[in-house]
């Protein structure tokens, strides 16, 4: 580099300092502004700050004194509310705590309603007998600290702020102990409460403002102070803040003076808010800045001037060079005449710029030649010189050279490519990079980047570099890369021809299954090589025209192993064709599906054997996946719903099965789909017809245990069984004696029928019946004729009754009859008389005529909570009344209108 070149740079740095700093003249301009006004500045804030300081101390000790005032003021009427409690409590004895009339004498007179909000009388135990006004219920106050204070200590007590329980509103109550005759014990509590909501003492003071729209606040003392009154009634009875400390600048908080109440131990706190109690300090503030700022102007202004006479020249030279540097052909205007040190700049630049000029044209006409795109670039990353070929590569125009690139960086990455790019330019090291770009028109460029630093006097001043398009290059390479490693490492078979059919490529997979070494030569060897004459045949007439028409073929053939056995194989075809449209080469992918061809046969045979077997069974038998459809039956299946196979698979349970029985069976699926076996009876009863099934849901979860797939539904036909076992427990609730049902049966029909009849609101008998006198017939003419007269009373009630009725015996002679859905009590009752009248006729027993009778207890019941024992056991206690009533009669339960004796309604 030359003398004249480091000449050039080092006053190019010093003119570019200039642009990024300050000027001698600003500076000198804001200097001296600077130091008048801090001089005045700190001068205007002393006296400010000593007026503040007296003006506070002035208000706060003003505010102080009105705070002591209101104090005195609210303790003095708060004595005088309190003094007027005690003195009505005087006159207070034991009568008026339970005498109504002394109560209301004594609140009309005591003269405490004007007063208070309310008044109450309290016994020891902390019920309150008596509020003036009245309340809805008494209350207890026994929990409450006043009241305990005035019970037990016998002094009189203020609460502090609380909520009333029967209106939940904030107060404050007073109390004061009644005492009775000298020297004896507290007999009760006087008691009043001011609203905090209400004008009163206290709820006055809370809608007085102090000057403009400051306030009073009473607080209670102590660790929790409580907000007692406060203009804003929603902060009642909440915590109060702590009393602030005097700040360092008092004008930032509100103005607070404090005073004790101490008959209530409370603090009066008077606040005047900042912006009203400071509002002068405020206005003097800003008059004082406001001069400041004047001032300051003033100043500045001034300086300018004076420091732009002086050092004008210096300014029409920086001009000059800062034109030379944007244009250095721009022809400017340089004093190199003046005999002086600007004369000797100013000449000592004109010569620089000579020979600058010269060299950059003789520079220019070699990199504008260079395929290679040519740059430089200051430290601050802004190209100052770029070649035709660096705009070519890029994409840019001239006016876009210094900093276009950065517009082709992706918008994402693009701060912190730029930021990683000033990085590198301003260290002392060669740069070597690849950047992907994207063209204003759309297209991807790669480009190859190489730089070394410009040092002047050991400082980087830059870098210049080179710029190559490596696109094609660097796509070319990798898509060869990729491809062969694909090609080397994959299980498939790829195979490439030429337009003739010659072999050009055998990858390891493909070579190593036809027995090809993999180092043999290939040339001389065709498709016909490895395909079997059938499989050729049909590569000719079908395939490679397919291929060659639409540019793939897809599908199965044959080929030739290393020991020419057949093998099925899934085979592409894919004709390649140049830039003219011509079959260039052919490229054969193939994969061996002999496994799969295998399995396929495999599961295709195990699935005709088990259709076989499933067909062949009795019950149905059925597959249902996780959405609920069917993708498997056996015949069974299709006979029970008279459907084909086509007809049941793909449709869904609910829509075979229809709504009614699908909401029978949906909680079983459920259960069966969250992986539970499930097992059920189904009963199905029409008209003259019943059939029950038996089902069967086993879930069928995937190979890994973690998901349920579907269920398997197996469903037998189990109506035979349970007919039969129907007809066993019939049999086991029939009198074996009588033939209607015995004790057990009776127990089933009873609670079945109060269960109907809770349902339906119905009306139902029970009856309670026995022989009167059996015993004696059995002890006279033996059991075997007291056997059958039974027999002729169970048949003769039986056809007394209703066919709907219920015959029982429960043993012995006793027997129950239950009528369902009577009208009315009358009807039952009617009934009765006649099993009465039928039983009056003699009966006919081994040859012999007996007359007997019967007698009846008739119970009711139409819903509710009676249980069957109880009901039977009403029905057993009017049996005992009709015993008692003479027996051959009726004794109904209350329901009944009226009774019904001796058969007669």
């Amino acid at each position: 580099m030359t003398s004249a070149e480091v000449r050039l740079v080092n006053l190019s740095d010093r003119v570019d300092g200039s642009r990024v700093q300050l000027t001698l003249r600003t500076k000198t301009a804001l200097l001296i502004t600077s130091l008048v006004l801090a001089l005045v500045g700190a001068t205007g804030w002393w006296q400010y700050r000593q007026l503040s300081t007296a003006y506070v101390k002035l208000m706060r000790e003003q505010q102080q004194a009105l705070t002591e005032r209101a104090a005195a003021d609210l303790d003095y009427k708060l004595a005088m509310h309190l003094a007027v409690l005690q003195r009505a409590a005087r006159q207070v004895d034991q009568q008026t705590f339970s005498d109504p009339a002394a109560q209301e004498r004594f609140f009309a007179g005591a003269g405490l309603r004007p007063m208070f909000d309310g008044t109450a009388l309290v016994v020891p135990d902390g019920i309150m007998v008596v509020n003036d006004p009245p309340v809805a219920k008494p209350l207890n106050v026994a929990d409450r600290d006043y009241f305990r204070r005035a019970r037990d200590a016998g002094e009189s007590a203020i609460s502090p702020p609380l909520l009333v329980r029967t209106t939940n509103q904030p107060v404050v109550v007073m109390a004061v102990p009644v005492k009775g005759p000298p020297g004896e014990r507290v007999i009760g509590v006087l008691s009043a409460i001011l609203n905090l909501q209400r004008p009163n003492v206290l709820g006055d003071l809370s809608r007085t403002k102090v000057a403009r729209d400051g306030y009073y606040v009473v607080v209670t003392r102590g660790e929790s102070p409580l907000i007692v009154m406060h203009p804003d009634p929603s902060l009642l009875l909440k915590p109060a803040p702590a009393a602030a400390p005097e700040a360092a600048d008092f004008t930032e908080t509100d103005l607070t003076t404090h005073a004790a109440i101490p008959s209530a131990d409370w603090e009066l706190r008077v606040v005047v808010p900042r912006r009203t109690a400071f509002a002068p300090l405020e206005q003097a503030k800003r008059a004082l800045l406001v001069q400041l700022l004047l001032l300051g102007l003033g100043c500045a202004v001034l300086v300018w001037v004076g420091t732009t006479w002086l050092m004008r020249p210096f300014a029409a030279l920086t001009a000059a060079i800062r034109t030379l540097r944007r244009a250095p052909d721009s022809p400017v205007k340089l004093d190199v005449v003046a005999n002086d040190e600007r004369g000797d700049l100013a000449r000592e630049f004109d010569g620089l710029m000579t020979e600058l000029r010269n060299q950059r044209l003789e520079l220019a006409a070699v990199t504008d030649a260079s395929p290679l795109g040519l740059f430089r670039c200051d430290t601050e990353g802004r190209m100052t010189y770029v070649n035709d070929a660096y705009l070519a590569i890029h994409g840019l125009a001239r006016e876009q050279a210094a900093e276009g690139w950065l517009s082709l960086v992706r918008e994402d990455i693009r701060d912190r490519v730029r930021t990683e790019w000033l990085r590198l330019i301003k260290a002392a090291e060669p740069v070597t990079a690849t950047r992907r770009l994207e063209r204003a028109d759309g297209t991807m460029v790669l480009v190859s980047m190489r730089t070394r630093p410009v040092l002047v006097n050991g400082r980087v001043t830059g870098h210049v570099g080179t710029i190559s398009d490596v696109t094609e290059r660097t796509r070319a390479e990798r898509a060869l890369r990729t491809l062969s490693a694909i090609f080397d490492t994959t299980t498939d078979f790829v195979v490439q021809l030429d337009a003739r059919g010659k072999v050009t490529y055998m990858n390891p997979a493909a070579r190593q299954r036809t027995g090809v070494a993999l180092d043999a030569p290939i040339e001389h060897l065709t498709m016909a090589d490895f395909v079997p004459p059938r499989a050729m045949q049909r590569l000719m007439s079908e395939i490679v025209p397919t291929a060659v028409a639409h540019g793939v073929w897809v599908g199965e053939s044959q080929v030739w192993d290393a020991e020419r056995r057949e093998f099925p194989v899934s085979h592409m075809v894919i004709a390649h064709r140049d830039k003219h449209g011509k079959v260039e080469y052919f490229s054969a992918l193939m994969r061996d599906i002999s496994a799969a061809k295998a399995t396929e046969n495999a599961l295709q045979e195990s699935e005709a054997r088990l259709r076989t077997v499933a067909d062949a069974l009795p019950m149905r038998v059925a597959y249902v996946d996780a959405d609920e459809r069917y993708r498997f039956n056996n015949r069974a299946y299709e006979r029970g719903f008279g459907l084909s196979r086509e007809q049941i698979q793909g449709r869904s349970v609910r829509e075979l099965l229809g709504e009614a029985a699908y909401r029978s069976v949906e909680p079983h699926i459920r259960a069966a789909l969250s992986g539970k076996a499930v097992t059920f009876q189904s009963e199905m009863a029409n008209t003259g017809s019943y059939v029950c099934y038996e089902a069967h849901y086993i879930p069928q979860f995937a190979a890994d245990g973690s998901t349920v797939l579907g269920f398997h539904a197996v469903v037998g036909d189990i109506t035979r069984q349970k007919l039969e076992e129907k007809r066993l427990v019939e049999l086991a609730r029939v009198d074996a004696l009588t033939g209607v049902i015995n004790r057990a049966g009776f127990g089933l029909r009873l609670a079945e029928a109060m269960g109907r009849c809770r349902t339906s609101g119905a009306l139902m008998a029970l009856m309670y019946l026995d022989i009167d006198h059996f015993k004696q017939v059995n002890d006279r003419l033996g059991h075997n004729a007291g056997d059958a007269l039974l027999r002729a009373f169970a048949s003769r009630l039986s056809q007394t009754l209703r066919a709907s009725d219920t015959v029982a015996r429960l043993g012995g002679d006793e027997f129950t009859v239950i009528m369902e859905s009577v009208p009315r009590p009358e009807v039952a009752g009617i009934v009765a008389a006649k099993i009465i009248q039928a039983m009056s006729t003699p009966f006919v027993v081994e040859q012999q005529t007996l007359s007997v009778t019967t007698s009846i207890g008739l119970a009711f019941y139409q819903g509710g909570s009676t249980s069957s024992d109880d009901l039977l056991k009403q029905a057993d206690e009017m049996l005992y009344q009709a015993k008692g009533a003479g027996r051959n009669n009726v004794q109904a339960a209350p329901v009944m209108l009226r009774v019904i004796e001796g058969g007669q309604a």
